[in-house]
């Protein structure tokens, strides 16, 4: 039916862009880039087919989100480019 995967907002692993040795994929068509850019890279956006770009929370507007400490596991800090057990804001203040 043509459906296709979305990585959401917190990015995808680089692991994923690879094929597997059956020619299937494990890579998300659509790239989502939000406030946050948590994951967001030239790499991350090179593999997309279609790019989502978000730009406004439904919930909680001008608020933004939190990500407890004790929910930041090792493979979303590496995805995310943050430090596993320090909680994430969304939007951050992006200091660069």
């Amino acid at each position: 039916i043509g459906g296709k995967s979305n990585t959401g907002e917190g990015g995808e692993d680089r692991e994923r862009f690879v094929p597997l040795a059956s020619g299937d994929s494990k890579n998300s068509k659509i790239k989502q880039v939000a406030s946050g850019r948590f994951g967001v890279t030239s790499e991350y956006l090179v593999n997309a087919e279609e790019l989502q770009i978000k730009i406004a929370q439904g919930a909680k507007p001008g608020e933004g989100g939190q990500l407890p400490g004790h929910k930041v596991y090792p493979w979303i800090a590496k995805v995310r480019f943050s430090t596993p057990g320090v909680a994430l804001i969304s939007p951050p203040p992006h200091h660069d």
